[in-house]
């Protein structure tokens, strides 16, 4: 929350180099009306803001405080250049000026060779070139979750909702409070702030990711910030959002494998992520495997909550903040108990529960490219687990490249044995190879398996929609292309498969599309 502390003197907003030679102070226009427009500001009621500046400036032009709500209103509004043009002239004596004036001046380069297009609903920013056939994909998933969550949260934005596609994680990193270690340990990719979405862009990570599911996970960010005037809890926020992000597709799967396994070891051996501990951000926590727990606990406590009330809570819950209830008792007076018996009533329904844990299911590391271009498989054999396993990898890995498949296999059949992990990337060597063989029942065996694991795992799904291809099973070999399709869309095979397969169906328009699709990655 801004406290009045931050409204910023004379002193500390004086325009060097301009002709203004008098400048109105906030305390001779009126602090509060400044305190109102930050806090209309920080809690993304941009339109009031705006027009509360606009309103300033009338009555004090030479206002250095007006100018920078004037500024801010713009950021916000995604104006970046026009704010930097209201800030370059302020004299940096204020932390608070300097600060924002660094990030101002960083997302505007950022975005300088940005263009635009915009949907029903949403405004898509870009590098042109092969990110845009990502819009495609943004689109189909954001405007259906505009539809589905806003019925959800009681909430369907007037204005249309900006999202900005970045390259790679360094620009991330430079528009955000998120540092490049802070991305690379937690595995964030995206994030919803400053009244915008952001989102890196799945061709800079070697197998993509799972970004529309996140994008949606991002755009329930933006309607709770919205809809409660920014006075949801963090833990909250997260939880709604992950129990909420696959439902734009009719789907309730915000508990993966991998977070089912952290939850139950975390209430076996009594190891939580408090509450507090997930300020100020999930992506601030020591490694991937807390990050998991953190979402595993927060999106199963929304679950419980909406079983024990149903799913009006939420919209509810989220009207008393806007109304200014605190949020515990707002909790309070619609569950009927406090913070603290929820929780302890969650844990206990937890324990109760029969969670499936898979031995040697660990977090995956989020592997970018140092370039896009370059897809960075070569070095596999370092992500399967332990030195030994890997090295029995490695060597697999030269057998099959001198076409002895079978000797390849009993490699990669020995760094399992020798592994602690459940690695998708041993799983699709050995089944990618029995592909080879032509071993399908093999191949279909081991990716199902793996599948079970890391669902959203890129080369699993393609790999099972070529064993499909290769069978004749080709509507199967759709659906998994499809999947695959979404989680990286750059991988040139996928579309060329589609392709084919849209033709063999006699699905004319859909090839049609996937051609066009094709060629902004070719």
């Amino acid at each position: 929350m801004i406290k009045k502390v931050l409204l910023i003197s004379l002193s500390a907003l004086l325009f060097t180099g301009s002709a203004v030679k008098t400048v109105a102070t906030a305390e001779e226009i009126g602090s509060e009306q400044f305190f109102t427009g930050y806090k209309l500001v920080e809690d993304w009621r941009i339109e009031e803001a705006d027009a509360l500046a606009q309103s300033l400036l009338k009555q004090s032009p030479n206002s250095g405080d007006a100018r920078f709500l004037h500024a801010k209103v713009e950021f916000f509004k995604g104006n970046y250049d026009f704010a930097w043009k209201i800030l370059k002239p302020v004299e940096e004596k204020h932390s608070s000026v300097k600060e924002f004036k660094s990030l101002v001046n960083n997302t505007r380069k950022a975005a300088a060779n940005f263009v635009s297009r915009e949907s029903e609903h949403f405004i898509f920013r870009y590098m042109k070139g092969p990110d845009e056939i990502l819009v495609h994909y943004a689109e189909e998933a954001l405007e259906r979750s505009y539809q589905v969550l806003g019925d959800i949260l009681d909430h369907h934005p007037q204005e249309k909702v900006l999202v900005e596609i970045y390259p790679d994680r360094d620009p991330l990193s430079q528009v955000s409070p998120l540092t490049r270690q802070d991305i690379i340990t937690s595995g964030t990719v995206a994030l919803c702030k400053y009244n915008r979405l952001m989102i890196i862009s799945p061709a800079s990570l070697v197998r993509g990711y799972n970004w529309m599911d996140t994008l949606s996970h991002e755009y329930v960010h933006y309607l709770l910030t919205k809809k409660s005037h920014n006075n949801l809890p963090l833990w909250m926020h997260e939880g709604i959002a992950k129990y909420l992000e696959s439902r734009w597709r009719e789907e309730m799967n915000f508990l993966t494998p991998l977070m089912e396994t952290v939850l139950a070891a975390g209430l076996a051996n009594d190891y939580m992520i408090a509450l507090e501990s997930m300020m100020p951000s999930l992506a601030k926590l020591k490694t991937q495997e807390d990050v998991q727990l953190a979402y595993a606990e927060v999106a199963t406590m929304i679950d419980f909550l909406v079983q024990e009330k149903g799913e009006p809570i939420l919209p509810g819950l989220l009207n008393d903040l806007a109304a200014g209830q605190a949020f515990e008792s707002a909790l309070e007076n619609r569950l009927g108990m406090d913070l603290d018996a929820f929780q302890e009533k969650w844990k206990a329904m937890m324990k109760l529960k029969k969670l499936n844990t898979i031995p040697g299911l660990k977090a995956l590391q989020t592997r970018f490219k140092s370039n896009r271009e370059l897809e960075g498989e070569e070095k596999e054999y370092q992500e399967v687990g332990e030195r030994r396993s890997q090295d029995l990898t490695f060597l697999g890995d030269i057998l099959k490249s001198r076409n002895e498949f079978k000797a390849a296999i009993i490699e990669y059949e020995k760094a399992f044995e020798e592994s602690e992990t459940q690695s998708p990337i041993l799983f699709n060597k050995i089944a990618g190879t029995y592909l080879i063989l032509k071993n399908y029942d093999q191949a279909e065996s081991h990716l199902k398996k793996s599948l079970q694991h890391y669902p959203d795992f890129h080369t699993t799904l393609s790999n099972l929609g070529e064993l499909y291809f290769e069978i004749g099973r080709y509507p199967d070999a759709l659906d998994y292309f499809q999947k695959a399709v979404r989680i990286n869309p750059f991988n040139p095979f996928v579309h060329l498969r589609l392709i084919k397969i849209y033709d063999i169906l006699k699905m004319k328009d859909e090839k049609k599309l996937q051609e066009a699709l094709y060629r902004f990655i070719e």
